[in-house]
């Protein structure tokens, strides 16, 4: 494992680059649940709030959807013409649909066409994100081969502070606005300020060098996808199913939460805008120490220990939701993601060689995020409206998901291309 843990000025640049742009793009694609609460009425009109939050998750999931075509679309461009122009590209992307959605006018002002543009907009940061995220992860994993627990670490700190600002936002949203000046206008504040900074951000990472590794590779595929599905198609297996609790698990302990709290649990929202960014500084604190630990112990074992603590965990926090002790049933699930969060990436990074790593990563991990996260608010939303129970619903989901990873870890183990046990 390493042995040079502390990163020098070159690397510190690197990370600190990767992280705000991930950050910011995490940030946009994360405030559309977290603000759907108050505009999915305006575009969706029903007369069921329950199923008025559902048709908006349709367009969520569909944006799920739209990042394995990004990753095909981007990964390919990053095998071929390398990481940096990738990460330049989707930042742009990000920003300006992010931007679109904060100044989309409403279904009363323009009938079906303003769903059909929150749909288009939604498309283009679900495949600006499916390029965005892997090439971030390839991008510091062939930077700092030698350093990679301390390079995702601090990374992946970054990419899921976007989360704790979209957090941030809502807490000082609600603090400044009403309910009903948040459902009228103040929804749109968010993506106005995502887009801008996105659009800032770009001109950061022009700055940044492509990686040594790709420009050392010589036999490049011609179809990398082509490639991967003939050469490498237990590892991408791999991918996929150890992605599951990472996608799963931010879904569930964040980017639904809130949603699950206040529409199904009807939890006060004042209540849980403060419970939130205590759990995201939580998951940030903790996705920092796990790249410490990750300098020291391998992927392979701290996955392995996070599938049996969680096993136990996710069970413990449902019970104490279900008793009312609200902030530590959140606390648990958001610092299960943060492990999550920091090992998966580093894991998929390794299963993969270098001309085709991009297009492995990106398709290993947004398929697992499209099957596993992206579907996760549909099903237990649509479970819970038919009956079944409030509480049991995210467990059995997420009994599953431990499961398949397990599947995943196994295979991580015997088919990885760099050595993670």
């Amino acid at each position: 494992m390493q042995q040079t843990l502390h990163l020098n000025r070159e690397e510190k640049k690197i990370v600190g680059l990767a992280a705000l742009g991930g950050m910011l793009e995490f940030y946009d694609f994360i405030i559309y649940e977290i603000f759907s609460v108050y505009f999915a009425s305006q575009f969706f009109p029903s007369g069921n709030q329950i199923i008025s939050i559902i048709e908006s998750y349709v367009v969520f999931v569909l944006g799920y959807i739209a990042r394995p075509i990004g990753g095909m679309i981007f990964s390919h461009v990053g095998d071929e013409h390398g990481r940096k122009k990738v990460l330049i590209i989707t930042i742009v992307l990000m920003g300006a649909s992010s931007l679109g959605i904060g100044l989309l006018p409403t279904y009363a002002s323009i009938g079906y066409a303003a769903p059909i543009g929150l749909l288009v907009l939604r498309l283009l940061q679900g495949l600006a994100l499916g390029g965005e995220l892997p090439s971030t992860y390839v991008y510091i994993s062939e930077s700092m081969p030698q350093k990679r627990g301390s390079g995702f670490g601090i990374t992946m700190t970054g990419v899921n502070a976007g989360l704790l600002l979209g957090m941030a936002i809502n807490q000082l949203l609600n603090l400044s606005f009403n309910t009903e000046q948040l459902t009228a206008y103040g929804w749109r504040i968010p993506f106005i300020i995502g887009g801008a900074l996105c659009l800032i951000s770009y001109k950061i990472r022009k700055t940044l060098q492509e990686t040594a590794a790709f420009n050392k590779i010589h036999d490049k595929p011609e179809f990398p996808l082509a490639y991967l599905f003939k050469h490498n198609l237990p590892q991408m297996i791999a991918g996929i199913a150890t992605t599951g609790i990472m996608s799963s698990l931010v879904v569930i302990a964040i980017i639904f939460m809130p949603t699950y709290l206040h529409k199904m649990l009807h939890i006060d929202n004042r209540l849980i805008s403060q419970i939130m960014p205590i759990a995201m500084i939580l998951n940030v604190i903790t996705i920092y120490i796990t790249g410490r630990i990750a300098n020291h112990v391998t992927p392979y074992i701290i996955l392995r220990n996070l599938i049996i603590a969680s096993a136990i965990l996710v069970p413990t926090s449902y019970w104490l939701i279900d008793a009312g002790h609200i902030a530590a049933g959140v606390i648990i699930l958001a610092i299960l993601e943060g492990v999550a969060a920091m090992i998966i990436p580093y894991l998929i990074t390794c299963l993969f060689p270098a001309k085709i790593r991009l297009t492995g990563v990106a398709m290993s991990y947004n398929i697992g995020f499209t099957i596993f996260g992206g579907m996760a608010p549909i099903i237990i939303s649509s479970s819970i409206q038919s009956g079944h129970g409030i509480y049991q619903t995210p467990l059995i989901f997420m009994t599953v998901i431990l499961l398949v990873c397990s599947f995943g870890l196994y295979y991580a183990k015997r088919h990885s291309c760099d050595p993670i046990t």
